[in-house]
């Protein structure tokens, strides 16, 4: 997971396999050694009983709560280039799907070509 801060807003791209873990499992972390040794996280999860998105939290720990029905509608709509968008206090939050990522592993999983022969 990447995560990009700038002028009010949050923005979170998820690798496939992240996807993959987060509509199975529920929830994907994210842990990053800060340079003082103090640890940082971010989580991002799927709840049944909210409508929109809901962060809690501060940056050396981060939890991103996202309808799993909404999400997982979004999610099934890939590759697309626009995120999961919302608005938590004055910070917007936008969680995305790496799009090079998505079409590399389409590319993977596609059958080869056959040659046709005249």
């Amino acid at each position: 997971m990447k995560l990009q801060v700038d002028a009010g807003q949050l923005r979170l791209r998820l690798s496939e396999a992240e996807l993959a873990r987060l509509l199975e499992q529920g929830e994907v972390t994210q842990a990053l050694a800060c340079p003082d040794g103090a640890p940082a996280h971010c989580r991002v999860g799927l709840r049944e009983d909210i409508d929109g998105g809901h962060c809690t939290g501060n940056l050396m720990d981060l939890r991103v709560e996202l309808p799993r029905a909404g999400f997982h509608a979004f999610a099934a709509e890939r590759p697309r280039r626009d995120g999961f968008a919302f608005s938590c206090g004055a910070l917007r939050v936008l969680v995305e799907v790496d799009v090079r990522d998505s079409h590399r592993a389409r590319r993977a999983a596609a059958p080869p070509a056959q040659a046709h022969v005249n």
